[in-house]
């Protein structure tokens, strides 16, 4: 059986910010992917996967001149994909796999760096269309400040798909993370994430004041999500 895994990643293709598509936004996120998320990716122990940065594709040109103004070389497993050829590049990357594992995330936050090797080994029962990641931290970057945080239905969902069916055009309609939770559904253990606070976030989150935890224990979680620590 052979499963392929794919990062589904918005990144300026949603209209909830209206400067998204101007060169100072596009290059803040992309320092912030750089620092945090790719960072986290490319610290993954399992590296055998394909993250898909979707984008509007009216800010193509300037998305690739901050990459190259950054001195950013992608991996070859990390691409910006404009959001109207997602389809298409999904597709061709499933070819001749018998399972689709879509992994969601945002481009600010982190991954455990032994996520991605345990949803290659996870066996779901059939029926199921998402994996759960109810667990994971709240890290204010800014101030360095994380608190263990519970979701009920978060953004770090799993969705599951056999690979002729998906080439057959089924979709699962996700309306928001909150949704998800109620598809067939399993609970991965373990705090799989780190919900990334700083100033600009989208949504406005607050560590909690419960369970906060000291400067030691910040670092030593840290290290299992991102490197040059």
């Amino acid at each position: 059986m052979i499963r392929r895994l794919v990062i589904d990643i918005r990144f300026n293709n949603m209209g909830m910010c209206k400067d998204r598509l101007t060169r100072p936004w596009v290059e803040h996120r992309i320092k912030l992917f750089r620092d945090l998320t790719m960072n986290s990716l490319m610290h993954q122990t399992n590296q055998d996967f394909l993250t898909m940065l979707k984008y509007d594709p009216r800010s193509h040109d300037v998305i690739y001149e901050v990459l190259r103004d950054l001195q950013i070389d992608l991996p070859d497993n990390i691409r910006f994909v404009p959001v109207g050829e997602i389809d298409q590049a999904v597709s061709e990357y499933i070819q001749g796999a018998d399972e689709l594992y879509i992994a969601r995330t945002d481009s600010d936050d982190l991954l455990h760096r032994t996520y991605f090797q345990r949803l290659h080994e996870y066996q779901h029962q059939p029926e199921t269309w998402a994996l759960l990641n109810q667990h994971g931290y709240y890290w204010d970057r800014d101030h360095n400040v994380m608190a263990p945080k519970f979701y009920a239905s978060p953004q770090f969902y799993v969705l599951i798909y056999n690979v002729q069916n998906y080439l057959k055009g089924e979709r699962y309609t996700v309306r928001d993370h909150g949704h998800v939770i109620k598809f067939p559904h399993e609970k991965l253990a373990g705090r799989n994430w780190v919900n990334v606070v700083h100033s600009t976030n989208t949504s406005p989150k607050r560590v909690p004041d419960e369970q906060r935890m000291k400067d030691g224990e910040i670092k030593a979680v840290l290290k299992d999500y991102k490197s040059g620590l």
